[in-house]
């Protein structure tokens, strides 16, 4: 079958020449009952034999799982955020390129992939994967930071796993500071910081309202930051509201949705200026500001004769 143009990607961790190939070509070359042996991602020396395999459809989400240290966020995934891979394996019934799975037993754990694991459940395709039993924890995590490279995670999914280094710093005795963090990751020390305050301070039910969680970047996240700390039960109602308006769900482009629902969520509130009638009738109209103070004069000009405007401006001429 011709192999269709965005069907997945690549496995961009195993760019490591094998004999005069790469690793990468000879994977994709694999087929349902190939055995291919390659090196392990934290050991070069160590081989790790893989068993090329289809899982059926309707057997995805009962014998696979997630590698929990995946940076990608299981829940945020939807046909939005494959769509770039969606269509091609609907077509083909499978995903061109396998997929790299932990076997465990009963289950297998998915190190790299994830994305065409939710693009098989929605797009009712096979799963082709690459299993073996023999990777490592190690292999693992690493897997776990190199298969993001195709489309890298949200910058609120990237907080939630820079959260977990820093905690397991943290078990390890030491501060967990941003530095020690991007020590670790290989990024500033100030992107760290950006992921993290907005994994911090953005709740994932406002990530969800947007159409991928890629849409919002270090500058949105900091004005839904700004605006959730200025009025959080007002935040919090318009949350709710977004949700179910269909006004803005039925916007058909992605970005433009996503700057609505930004629009939305950070609008400055309208000051309502509360004052007090210290006089009010048919032609005069007196009222203080119950919070400057500042008093202001309305007068009916059917009765602003010009003797009165007069006596007025001689009494207001008089304040100091």
């Amino acid at each position: 079958m011709a192999k269709k143009r965005k069907n997945d990607t690549r496995l961009d961790p195993f760019a490591t020449a094998v004999g005069t190939s790469s690793l990468d070509a000879l994977l994709e070359q694999a087929s349902a009952g190939d055995v291919i042996r390659m090196p392990a991602p934290s050991d070069p020396t160590r081989q790790i034999t893989l068993i090329c395999k289809v899982i059926p459809h309707a057997d995805i989400e009962s014998t696979t799982g997630v590698y929990g240290k995946n940076r990608r966020v299981q829940a945020l995934l939807n046909e939005k955020s494959v769509s770039d891979i969606l269509p091609a394996i609907s077509d083909d019934g499978r995903n061109q390129h396998p997929a790299l799975l932990w076997d465990q037993g009963d289950t297998s754990l998915v190190l790299a992939g994830s994305r065409r694991r939710m693009a098989c459940i929605l797009g009712n395709a096979d799963y082709l994967v690459l299993s073996s039993s023999d990777f490592t924890e190690q292999d693992a995590k690493i897997l776990a930071v190199s298969s993001d490279q195709y489309i890298a995670p949200s910058l609120w999914e990237l907080g939630q796993a820079y959260q977990q280094t820093k905690n397991e710093l943290i078990e390890q005795g030491k501060k967990g500071s941003y530095r020690e963090i991007a020590a670790i990751e290989g990024v500033s020390h100030t992107a760290i910081a950006d992921a993290i305050k907005a994994y911090e301070q953005i709740p994932a039910n406002v990530i969800a309202l947007y159409p991928t969680a890629n849409h919002v970047g270090r500058e949105v996240a900091k004005k839904l930051a700004n605006a959730k700390e200025r009025d959080c039960e007002t935040f919090n109602q318009l949350v709710v509201d977004l949700a179910s308006n269909n006004e803005i769900n039925a916007i058909t482009s992605d970005d433009k949705r996503a700057m609505e629902i930004t629009k939305c969520l950070t609008a400055e509130p309208h000051m309502v200026v509360k004052r007090e009638a210290v006089l009010e009738n048919d032609f005069v109209s007196l009222q203080r500001n119950l919070k400057s103070g500042d008093v202001s004069i309305k007068i009916n000009n059917k009765v602003m004769t010009d003797k009165r405007l007069d006596q007025l401006t001689k009494l207001l001429s008089a304040f100091n």
